[in-house]
Order: C-alpha cells, then structure tokens, then sequence
C-alpha cells in the first residue's frame, strides 16, 4: 500500500524527483505560523524572504521561520525535503535549489479535505532527495504575431516551474527596436519594456531569458511555408541584404553585417546582458546564391561572419550558441539517419575545424532513429563534442528521441539540454515538449507514469500559474486558447 502511495505522489511531481519515500500517515497542515526550518549556506535574510514570498504566494499564510547555516554538499541546485506532522524541514544547495523545493512542494501540497471553500493546505509526511541531472535546463520559445504577450509570459512561467533555468527566447519580428524599427510586425510589435519586465520576472522565478536572433537562416523571421517576410513585404529596398529568395542573409554585403550589428546588441541589453547569445544559423537554404556571394569563397565567407558575432559577445562575456546543422554536409553517409543540412558546394564540411571551441553547439535532432531496433547512438551530438565543443541536445516532441536524449546527456556528459517548442506549443503538444523535457533534464531514467495522470497534473499546473498571472479571459487560461475547432494558432494548423 505504501509503495502504491508513494507513486501517486511521484505522479504529481513535474518533473519526477530522484528519491522519494512515505514515513508516515498523518499529514502536515500548512497553516498559519507552522514550523519551517531551513538549512542552507545563503546569506542572512535571504533565504527567510524566499520562504515568506512562497509560503505567500502558493498558500497564502506565514509560517514559523528558522534558518540555519549549513556546510553539507550537495549537488548545485538540489536539495532535501523532510516532512514530519509537525515540522517542514529544507535542506538547499543554494538560492536556486531552495527555490526548486518549494515548487516541488507546491506540486505536492494539496487541499485540505471536508471544506466547501479552500482554506487550508496540507502536505504529506515524507522525505525527497533530489537534484537535476545536468546542470544546463533550457526550453527554446518562439513569440509569434500569433502569440499573445500573456502565452508568453505564461510559458516563462512554467518553465520555471518546472525547474527549467534557461529559456532561450526567439522573437519573430515582435520587438519594436530603436536600431531598425522597420525589422518588425508594427501592428503586433511588444515595446522593449516588456522585454525588460519579462526578464526581470523570469530573474525571480530562478530562469534567465537568453535571446535568439538568426544571423543565417531564417532571416525572413517568419514560417518558410508562410511566404511572410518581416522586413521585405514592406521595405522592399532592403533586398541586397538578403540572399535573392530573401531566406537567407547575404554574407558578401558589409552592410548586412552592420544591420545585425545594431540589432543583436540593442536585443542583448533589453535582456540585461545574459551569459548565452544564440545565432541560429540553421537551414540557411540557397546560402550562396547571390551574384556576389556564388562567386566568393563562401566557407571563408560564413566563418569569418561567425567568428566576428563569437568576438561581439566574447567582448561582453557572453558565450554564443548555434544550431549544428549547416556544419555537416548531406550526403555523407556518417551522418544517415540524423538531420543535416549543409551543402557540398558551399565546401562547410570542414569549417567545424576552424570555429572557436568556445561556441555551444546546438544539435537538434526530432526523431528517434535507432538502426536495427537499437538505440541510437546520435552520431552527430558524440561527434562535435570529440571535436571539442559544448553541444547543447535539442529534441522536440518525440518521445522516444526525448527520453534517449536524456540519458545520453547524462551518461556522455553533454553540455546540457534545450527543448525546443517552435510553432507546436500549446495543447498535448505544450505538454509533450515541458512536461519530457523536464523529466530528461532532471531524472531522465525515471519510470514514465501514465499519460493521463500526468497530462491532468500539467493541467493542474497551468492552472496555478493562471491563478499567480491573476487571468480572467476564457482564452487565457489552459494550454490552449480555444477548445472546439480552434483557429490555426501559430500559423501551421492544429
């Protein structure tokens, strides 16, 4: 009965924690002035103000505080839970790992039984030993004309809830930039002091907001099966800095470089100068293409490109990141099975050799492909980590491929893990793409519990940080905005 007891609880937990164990039946009442205690080597006052701010927040009551300073190790950004009937004890690494408890216990606490109205909360009696399994935890997010700010800001949440420490933002012309005002949607454009405030609040949730800005591929800031293009539709005399189908960015023009110049650093101050930039720099199709650039020596021409954003943010102690896939050429039979994207013609099959070691490399592979029923050995991710990078895996919503890509991670010792979410993320698709990739971050070889279960404590989930947002529209609330025959969201279809 126990054990079954202890898997419900697991169940409620996103992600699932390393180690929990039942101790006892009668449950802990956090109510007003209960006793809280807390070990952990943080200054005076601060982990009191986190506690009071939770125990605020979630629950609406003050407890009874005592910190203490602790010595014990623990791994960086775990901790420990002890639960008796009259006592909550926390055991942290650091700020980051106290703050991961306390969403641990909001996800475990529940609402006191026999009351019409929610008046009380209570906690079962337990111990929970827990800690990620690797260090870097990043979710990718795209802000569409088509997603509103609340999405947004919604998704930040709960990544942090999910005890995410990284989202990588990709606004497709949505900032309203003093640099070029003319790179964005106008009508959907969010003012720079959103930005600020949206990376303030994922500062005290415990995630920092890295931007994305395609300094290659996907220069349009727009779906390719859109046929938009942010700046071309209606600024058509920019076109010589774009390749001639407008998708990629001519690399040969001196004055591309200096358009992203203004951009990619006014968008790194909006964020606060973060420690990660990411270039993109995937998919970049008919790169080449141009009279001037088709006839330079277009290897030379990218690294050199490459190398001068590296510098930029190098100057600025920040580490830039890129998707791997133009660095491996197709056709080469190393590779069968695995995305890649770059072209023999444009002679990049080398110029992995001749970057700087210091680049985060970004694969992202969306399958599963295994070669005889086994698992997949992901050639590629193994191969740029030989070759002296830090390589970033970025699965999507493949279940199979997220779960490998987690205990390859782990086991490998990758850099870390980025999901990626692109135009899918809302509904099960939301839920595959937080709900996995947590698991993978944090406990990658835990047993999966039932869909279903876990499908209504994401539910659950989302409806807390709907409650913390204070929402009030039926579109706001949920993983989608429209239930019945809903609108294409996001451009692709449902």
């Amino acid at each position: 009965m126990k054990n079954h007891e202890e898997e419900l609880l697991q169940a409620r937990l996103i992600p699932p924690v390393q180690k929990l164990e039942l101790t006892a039946e009668e449950d802990y009442a956090l109510k007003m002035d209960c006793k809280v205690v807390v070990l952990c080597p943080l200054k005076e006052g601060v982990s009191q103000k986190i506690i009071l701010n939770a125990f605020q927040n979630y629950w609406k009551i003050t407890p009874s505080f005592s910190a203490f300073y602790s010595k014990d190790v623990f791994p960086k950004d775990g901790y420990h839970i002890e639960i008796s009937a009259s006592e909550l004890k926390i055991s942290a690494a650091d700020s980051n790992g106290l703050f991961n408890a306390l969403k641990t216990l909001r996800q475990l606490a529940e609402a006191k039984r026999g009351q019409m109205l929610t008046t009380e909360y209570i906690l079962p009696q337990v111990r929970i030993q827990d800690a990620p399994a690797t260090a870097f935890r990043g979710i990718h997010l795209c802000w569409f004309p088509e997603t509103p700010l609340f999405e947004i800001e919604k998704q930040i949440r709960l990544a942090a809830y999910y005890k995410f420490n990284y989202v990588v933002l990709e606004s497709w012309g949505m900032i309203k930039l003093k640099s070029h005002p003319e790179f964005c949607w106008s009508e959907f454009a969010v003012e720079p002091c959103e930005i600020e405030r949206l990376v303030q609040l994922g500062h005290e949730l415990g995630v920092t907001l890295c931007p994305q800005v395609n300094i290659f591929g996907h220069a349009s800031m727009s779906r390719c099966g859109t046929g938009k293009h942010a700046l071309l539709d209606f600024n058509p005399e920019y076109q010589s800095l774009f390749e001639p189908d407008g998708w990629t960015w001519c690399l040969s023009n001196p004055h591309t470089r200096q358009f992203l110049t203004d951009i990619v650093l006014e968008i790194f101050e909006l964020y606060h100068c973060p420690p990660y930039f990411h270039m993109g720099c995937d998919e970049a199709y008919n790169a080449g293409s141009c009279s001037a650039c088709r006839k330079a020596n277009y290897a030379a021409l990218l690294k050199e490109h490459l190398v001068y954003f590296h510098d930029l943010f190098a100057a600025r102690n920040t580490r830039v990141m890129m998707w791997h896939d133009m660095l491996l050429v197709q056709g080469d039979p190393r590779w069968k099975g695995y995305i890649v994207c770059g072209h023999k013609e444009d002679g990049l099959e080398n110029l992995y050799q001749e970057l700087p070691k210091d680049i985060i490399i970004g694969d992202w592979q969306y399958g599963y492909p295994e070669i005889d029923g086994k698992e997949p050995d992901w050639t590629t991710m193994k191969f740029f980590q030989k070759n002296g990078y830090d390589v970033l895996a970025c699965p999507w919503t493949n279940i199979k491929g997220l779960s490998s890509l987690g205990k390859l991670v782990k086991s490998e010792k990758l850099f870390g893990i980025l999901e990626t979410t692109w135009h899918m993320n809302r509904g099960m698709y939301m839920k595959t793409c937080f709900v996995e990739s947590a698991r993978a971050c944090w406990n990658p070889m835990a047993v999966m519990v039932d869909g279903v279960v876990d499908r209504e404590f994401f539910n659950r989930h989302i409806r807390e940080i709907g409650w913390d947002m204070k929402l009030t529209k039926y579109i706001e609330v949920g993983s989608t905005q429209y239930q019945v025959n809903p609108t294409n969201y996001q451009g692709q279809g449902f």
